[in-house]
């Protein structure tokens, strides 16, 4: 059984702590490299999702993954690359790949800034601040790549003190299924949005979603990733 980001942070009623977005940012990172050494353009529906807090889901072996099933009443353009919203072609795997670092970038400041008060800023590391900055830059050449972002996670394990990652994603599964009183009600309020969902949005230049899902957009390419 698995839950989504947003259900853990609903049961928990607040944001992710630091060590947590760097473990959820690990494990995400390997599930997406994992994902392009087997997906090719060939197969553009399984790329086709948008990470978000309710298609990121945590497994309670400690593993991420990602699905685009039960979502559709969510309002998804926080998270969604501005190229996209741009109806832009996209030409290869790489340009695919910047797509979703943008989402999981967007998810994970999301979970940061959950329930937390307009007047106190995001309390993140400068490490952590600069790497999911570079996930979200506007312009897809700018972005960082998932084999950046697992370096800095990397470095990060590595001048911590932290416990590995699956461990925190592992701790946030069993949030939710020792609350089911909690994840029921969630159902009920899957509509609300944090209070800074608003200003993560005027990040973005578009104004819509696109009227189809977004791998509609790949120019035919064979290839997997390398």
């Amino acid at each position: 059984m698995h839950v989504s980001l947003a259900e853990a942070l609903e049961v928990r009623g607040g944001p992710l702590q630091e060590e947590e977005i760097w473990a959820v940012l690990n494990q995400s990172a390997e599930s997406l490299q994992e994902l392009f050494r087997k997906v090719s353009l060939a197969d553009p529906a399984a790329l086709g999702f948008i990470i978000s807090p309710w298609s990121l889901l945590l497994l309670p072996s400690g593993s991420v993954s990602f699905t685009d099933e039960n979502i559709s009443n969510q309002d998804l353009r926080a998270f969604t690359a501005p190229e996209v919203l741009q109806n832009q072609s996209l030409s290869s795997l790489s340009d695919v790949e910047k797509i979703h670092i943008y989402s999981l970038g967007m998810t994970l400041y999301w979970g940061a800034d959950h329930e937390v008060p307009q007047s106190q800023p995001i309390k993140l590391g400068d490490h952590l601040n600069s790497i999911l900055l570079g996930m979200c830059e506007d312009v897809i050449y700018a972005r960082v790549s998932v084999r950046t972002v697992l370096d800095a996670c990397s470095a990060h394990i590595r001048n911590s003190n932290c416990a590995p990652s699956f461990s925190y994603v592992k701790h946030l599964v069993k949030l939710v299924l020792g609350n089911l009183s909690g994840t029921d009600q969630l159902s009920c309020n899957s509509e609300q949005k944090p209070d800074r969902s608003q200003a993560i949005r005027d990040r973005l230049r578009g104004k819509g979603l696109p009227t189809v899902p977004y791998y509609h957009f790949l120019l035919p390419l064979s290839g997997h990733v390398m």
